[in-house]
Protein backbone atom coordinates (compact mmCIF):
# COMPACT_ATOMS: atom_id res chain seq x y z
CA UNK A 1 0.00 0.00 0.00
CA UNK A 2 1.31 3.26 -1.10
CA UNK A 3 1.03 6.38 0.95
CA UNK A 4 -0.66 9.55 -0.72
CA UNK A 5 1.47 12.86 -0.77
CA UNK A 6 0.10 15.63 0.44
CA UNK A 7 1.22 18.92 -1.25
CA UNK A 8 0.08 22.42 -1.16
CA UNK A 9 -0.71 24.42 -4.23
CA UNK A 10 1.87 26.13 -5.32
CA UNK A 11 0.92 29.98 -4.58
CA UNK A 12 -0.44 28.61 -1.52
CA UNK A 13 1.53 30.46 1.88
CA UNK A 14 0.22 29.47 4.92
CA UNK A 15 -0.71 32.66 6.97
CA UNK A 16 -0.75 30.84 11.16
CA UNK A 17 2.28 32.42 12.47
CA UNK A 18 2.19 30.73 15.48
CA UNK A 19 4.59 31.18 18.10
CA UNK A 20 6.99 28.33 18.18
CA UNK A 21 9.60 29.17 21.32
CA UNK A 22 13.03 29.41 19.78
CA UNK A 23 12.53 30.33 15.51
CA UNK A 24 9.51 32.69 16.42
CA UNK A 25 9.41 34.88 12.66
CA UNK A 26 7.19 37.46 11.91
CA UNK A 27 6.26 38.26 8.48
CA UNK A 28 8.02 40.55 6.89
CA UNK A 29 11.32 39.68 8.52
CA UNK A 30 14.39 40.13 6.73
CA UNK A 31 16.81 36.32 7.20
CA UNK A 32 19.29 35.43 5.64
CA UNK A 33 20.06 31.74 4.55
CA UNK A 34 22.56 29.85 6.11
CA UNK A 35 22.96 26.77 4.28
CA UNK A 36 21.82 25.55 0.69
CA UNK A 37 23.14 26.83 -2.59
CA UNK A 38 21.76 30.53 -1.58
CA UNK A 39 23.89 30.50 1.36
CA UNK A 40 24.54 33.96 2.13
CA UNK A 41 21.33 35.53 0.30
CA UNK A 42 19.03 37.63 2.50
CA UNK A 43 15.10 37.22 2.17
CA UNK A 44 12.12 38.19 3.44
CA UNK A 45 9.56 35.89 5.13
CA UNK A 46 6.36 36.36 3.37
CA UNK A 47 4.20 32.98 4.91
CA UNK A 48 5.25 30.70 7.84
CA UNK A 49 4.39 27.07 8.28
CA UNK A 50 5.30 24.73 11.82
CA UNK A 51 8.75 24.15 10.42
CA UNK A 52 8.91 25.89 7.20
CA UNK A 53 9.57 29.12 5.94
CA UNK A 54 8.22 30.68 2.53
CA UNK A 55 10.94 33.32 1.43
CA UNK A 56 11.28 35.59 -1.41
CA UNK A 57 13.59 38.29 -2.14
CA UNK A 58 11.81 40.09 -5.50
CA UNK A 59 14.41 38.94 -8.20
CA UNK A 60 15.69 35.54 -7.78
CA UNK A 61 12.44 33.71 -6.12
CA UNK A 62 9.23 35.71 -6.51
CA UNK A 63 6.34 35.90 -4.70
CA UNK A 64 4.59 34.06 -6.97
CA UNK A 65 7.25 31.09 -6.38
CA UNK A 66 8.50 31.42 -2.87
CA UNK A 67 11.51 29.53 -1.46
CA UNK A 68 10.67 27.15 0.80
CA UNK A 69 13.02 26.69 3.32
CA UNK A 70 13.61 24.61 6.62
CA UNK A 71 13.44 27.15 9.57
CA UNK A 72 16.86 26.09 11.57
CA UNK A 73 18.32 27.17 7.77
CA UNK A 74 17.90 30.67 8.02
CA UNK A 75 19.33 33.17 10.08
CA UNK A 76 16.73 35.89 11.64
CA UNK A 77 17.92 39.36 11.63
CA UNK A 78 16.47 41.68 14.37
CA UNK A 79 15.00 44.04 11.66
CA UNK A 80 11.43 43.96 10.28
CA UNK A 81 9.94 45.40 7.51
CA UNK A 82 6.69 47.13 9.48
CA UNK A 83 5.45 49.84 7.00
CA UNK A 84 5.54 47.41 4.31
CA UNK A 85 3.64 45.11 6.12
CA UNK A 86 1.26 47.37 7.34
CA UNK A 87 0.99 48.94 3.56
CA UNK A 88 0.08 45.48 2.57
CA UNK A 89 -2.68 44.01 5.02
CA UNK A 90 -4.86 41.84 3.36
CA UNK A 91 -2.89 41.62 -0.04
CA UNK A 92 0.37 39.55 -0.93
CA UNK A 93 3.70 41.68 -1.11
CA UNK A 94 4.54 42.95 -4.83
CA UNK A 95 8.26 42.09 -5.70
CA UNK A 96 9.13 45.79 -6.00
CA UNK A 97 8.15 46.36 -2.18
CA UNK A 98 10.43 43.30 -1.51
CA UNK A 99 13.45 44.56 -3.09
CA UNK A 100 12.53 48.14 -1.66
CA UNK A 101 12.14 46.54 1.83
CA UNK A 102 15.58 44.34 1.66
CA UNK A 103 17.71 47.17 0.55
CA UNK A 104 16.27 49.83 3.12
CA UNK A 105 16.77 47.10 6.08
CA UNK A 106 20.12 46.29 4.62
CA UNK A 107 20.92 49.70 4.43
CA UNK A 108 20.07 50.46 7.95
CA UNK A 109 23.48 49.16 9.30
Amino acid sequence: MTKKRKTPPLTAIPEEFGQFAPYAVQKGQLVRSIAGRDKGEYYLVIGCAINTLYLANGRGRKVINPKKKNIRHVQRCNRIAADMVAATQGRLFRDEEIRAGICKLLADD
